[in-house]
């Protein structure tokens, strides 16, 4: 049986798509993971109230991080999201941060969601 060029062309299209953003979401990940902001917003979780009160003292970090980092007016902004092993619990956390030129980062929010 032949498939007709219309579905093969249909096709190589969808399998593009889904390879261009699997491309994409390892690319950041690999970013983040490797990132001055991830490390920051690590060492600021493991030894934040809020979190350990939800969850325990922290086991373990996620493999797969996620967020994004960008900069406007000299000003730079970041949103990591990751998931937090806890002794008692496990949870996602999206931590939002800035930084002013020639300062030092600031922990703007947390949001912890229990899984």
């Amino acid at each position: 049986m032949r498939i007709p060029k219309f579905f093969k062309y249909i096709l190589y299209v969808v399998l593009g798509i889904v390879v261009f953003i699997l491309v994409v979401t390892i690319g950041n990940t690999i970013k983040i993971s490797n990132s001055e902001e991830y490390e920051l917003a690590k060492k600021h979780l493991t030894n934040s109230p809020e979190l350990i009160a939800e969850i325990g003292e922290i086991q373990e970090f996620g493999r797969f991080p996620s967020g994004g980092t960008r900069s406007e007016n000299g000003s730079e902004y970041a949103q990591i999201e990751t998931t937090v092993e806890g002794t008692k619990a496990k949870a996602k956390v999206i931590l939002l941060m800035s930084k002013k030129p020639l300062d030092k980062w600031t922990f703007d929010k947390i949001h912890i969601e229990q899984q």
